[in-house]
């Protein structure tokens, strides 16, 4: 699979957007990875398509085991971990983010968040939607229980294992 450029300028857009400091995407073709540097530039390694972004970005060759991705993907373990340890402080269970993506809270952007705060939900109910890869995967709750708190917001950018929602568990 070919990443184009737009998408990549469009991953680019998100991570700014949920202000994350690290972002990192591999499958059997591709790797992406995008760290922000401490002026809010980020720099994107993708592999196999080396090219020159802009100024505040640069896409770079990956190099097999090279430090590149693995730094940005170190950033992303040690910032999944924070959030984790801050989940998990808090009273309750967490429903955990299963893969990367955007979070939406609702089926549509005019239609009511599948839950808020306060909302009993039972286990199988939809909690949310993760957008990957052009398709929308339904989050569904482990457990039954209240809804204590939504950790993240809508169209936010979420990585792998990342606590969705904190649910006290009845």
């Amino acid at each position: 699979m070919k990443l184009e450029l737009d998408e990549i300028f469009n991953v680019i857009d998100k991570v700014n957007e949920a202000e994350l400091d690290s972002f990192a995407y591999k499958d059997a073709d591709i790797k992406l990875s995008i760290k922000r540097k401490g002026g809010g530039e980020e720099e994107a390694v993708h592999s196999p398509i080396p090219q020159k972004v802009n100024p505040a970005s640069q896409i770079v060759q990956a190099a097999d085991g090279g430090d590149g991705p693995g730094k940005a993907a170190g950033g992303a373990k040690a910032e999944k971990a924070g959030n984790a340890e801050n989940a998990e402080n808090a009273a309750g269970v967490t429903i955990d983010c299963p893969m990367v993506g955007t979070f939406y809270a609702a089926p549509a952007e005019d239609k009511e968040p599948f839950v808020t705060e306060g909302d009993t939900v039972k286990k199988g109910q939809v909690v949310g939607i993760v957008e990957a890869m052009k398709l929308m995967n339904e989050i569904e709750s482990e457990y039954d229980g209240i809804v204590e708190k939504v950790l993240v917001e809508n169209e936010q950018l979420v990585e792998y294992g990342q606590p969705l929602m904190r649910i006290r568990e009845v």
